[in-house]
């Protein structure tokens, strides 16, 4: 497994596979507020996952609530016409706020 650094970058997490015998590719996204993650139509990758991730307000976290992870397949982000026309193009977090994606940690093929 390898993790790049920074923001200049389309892919997050690249590691091996033990079932299917080859790399795959993820792109996280984090925010601190329910709004959207930024994300437009022709940078998705229908063989990226993505894991969109909800870190919560700083009194939130004083708290102890905790982070919220939302997993879905680029596939599914065109499929289901996931990124919505805002000021910015992207991901609503009451799209993704539902048992298909989040939590759904299973989606990944098993790593190394």
């Amino acid at each position: 497994m390898s993790i790049t650094m920074g923001n200049a970058k389309a892919i997050d997490i690249h590691a091996d596979t033990l079932s299917r015998q080859e790399t795959i590719r993820v792109d996280a996204e984090a925010t601190r507020s329910k709004t959207s993650w930024p994300i437009k139509e022709n940078a998705v990758d229908k063989d990226l996952f993505y894991i969109f991730v909800y870190l919560r307000t700083e009194e939130e976290i004083k708290h102890n609530a905790k982070s919220e992870y939302f997993i879905v397949t680029g596939r599914e982000i065109i499929t289901k016409h996931l990124i919505k026309p805002w000021k910015m193009p992207g991901i609503p977090y009451s799209s993704l706020k539902k048992q298909e994606y989040e939590e759904r940690w299973d989606k990944l093929p098993s790593c190394q």
